[in-house]
């Protein structure tokens, strides 16, 4: 980042390579499209671009730019709202990689049921943490909320989850 601050094209492509997959896969998940996810990531990295020289080098890119992509997608709901240009869903949720060895205990289909019957914060919080590996103190910052809170949420979060891919599985059986 402090290569990219300095005017370097080639560091911008290497922070981009190692973090717009993510970035997009958590875009999906808050817009609930892919469609409008890629146009949240380009604006996201054009935000990075136009607020470069206000980054704090002593913290870590990813985070950063993950709050980036949060106030983003906030922006283009507010918009969205007041002028009925884009319709949010939650029908699209991201791929979550399952272990060859854990697909017996849920199936995607599952796991994508089980995240849309958590509370919008709770599926935040438990992808930031469990997909992302984002620490609570960095979930905090980004949701402008505590640690501890960020923890709850994650927890609660699991915690549903769990309860929800059960009843799944014993409709299943």
């Amino acid at each position: 980042m402090i290569r990219y601050q300095a005017g370097s094209l080639d560091a911008f492509r290497e922070i981009y390579a190692q973090i717009a997959a993510g970035v997009r896969r958590y875009l999906s998940h808050l817009a609930g499209s892919s469609q409008i996810a890629d146009d949240l990531l380009q604006e996201t990295f054009l935000q990075m671009h136009r607020s470069r020289s206000a980054y704090n080098t002593a913290y870590a890119v990813k985070p950063w730019v993950f709050g980036l992509a949060r106030n983003v997608f906030l922006m283009n709901r507010r918009a969205a709202r007041r002028f009925a240009a884009v319709h949010v869903c939650g029908e699209d949720l991201p791929e979550f990689p399952v272990l060859p060895e854990v697909d017996r205990l849920a199936s995607q289909d599952e796991i994508r049921k089980g995240m849309a019957s958590l509370s919008p914060d709770q599926a935040e919080a438990v992808l930031l943490h469990h997909e992302w590996g984002f620490s609570f103190d960095e979930i905090g910052g980004m949701l402008g909320i505590s640690a501890p809170t960020a923890r709850a949420r994650a927890s609660r979060g699991m915690s549903d989850l769990r309860a929800a891919l059960g009843h799944l599985q014993r409709a299943r059986a």
